[in-house]
């Protein structure tokens, strides 16, 4: 797919000279993944059989990604990798199940790849490929994706700290993101600025009015007694008590993320992939190969 953008070679191209390639790698690579893929759907007739690739590839395509950051939105992009991805996997998996394992369900989020974890949703909580330096944040958003595929075991409505716990994580985790920001507030603002241009607009407004008073919700919850220019907790207790309510929280939450890391992974090469990262990877896809 990135080998036919033809809009974007540009950006690709001087991305993928920072560790020595050329923008024809790019179908080289994709007819090397092809042949591997094949391999080992002759070795592996079962879907046991069919063995993943290990996450250092995935982290070399999220590098790669992050390049396009500043052209636009992601979503038609991601759109068309997991429609592609779920064709294939229909069409040459023997005995296909109904839902298809977390390895075959990749999304893109602000150019950040990442695989869908559970069956609480299509496209949420992601597992993204490379996760932010800060290890409270790490630690943070791996915690929210734990609560939400427990959230997704439970009948609705939730108990009410069930579901408005995400409220209390998800203002830590734009305040974690933003440390510089003044405020949780300020920080759910910037945030939200930041992912509307990598959005679609109908995308980007939903997330901007769902967030517009995020931060005093949370305050509400904490607080609990009714103070001026604040929602009354006992409105806001009940904003949060099935999938429905709460998933916009998620998705925002998740695109805040996917942002930081895909900005972490434009700004730095050497941390991530390096000159030689590919030499070392095409070992693992001739493995595959027959």
């Amino acid at each position: 797919m990135l080998a036919a953008d033809s809009g974007r070679s540009e950006l690709l191209e001087d991305r993928l000279a920072e560790v020595g390639l050329e923008l024809t790698w790019l179908e080289e690579a994709a007819e090397r993944y092809d042949a591997a893929w094949q391999g080992n759907r002759r070795r592996g007739a079962e879907l046991d059989g069919l063995i993943g690739l290990t996450s250092d590839h995935s982290l070399l395509a999220s590098w790669i990604l992050a390049a396009l950051r500043g052209s636009g939105s992601s979503h038609d992009f991601g759109h068309d990798l997991r429609a592609a991805v779920t064709e294939r996997a229909v069409a040459e998996i023997a005995d296909p199940p109904a839902e298809l394992p977390s390895r075959w369900k990749p999304v893109v989020f602000g150019w950040t790849l990442g695989k869908v974890v559970g069956r609480v949703d299509h496209s949420l909580p992601v597992a993204p490929a490379m996760l932010p330096t800060d290890v409270n944040v790490r630690a943070a958003y791996e915690g929210l994706v734990e609560h939400v595929l427990h959230l997704g075991t439970l009948q609705e409505p939730w108990p009410e700290m069930i579901g408005t716990s995400t409220f209390w994580r998800g203002a830590g985790l734009a305040e974690g993101l933003l440390p510089e920001a003044r405020n949780g507030q300020d920080a759910v603002k910037q945030l939200v600025v930041e992912v509307r241009r990598i959005l679609p607009e109908h995308m980007g407004t939903l997330i901007g009015r769902h967030f517009s008073q995020f931060a005093e919700r949370r305050n509400t919850l904490s607080h609990v007694a009714d103070m001026p220019d604040r929602p009354r907790f006992v409105d806001v207790k009940e904003l949060a008590r099935d999938w429905n309510q709460v998933r916009l929280t998620i998705m925002g939450i998740t695109q805040f993320l996917c942002s930081q890391v895909a900005l972490e992974l434009k700004e730095s090469a050497s941390r991530a992939v390096r000159e030689g990262t590919w030499d070392d990877l095409v070992w693992e896809l001739v493995a595959f190969d027959d």
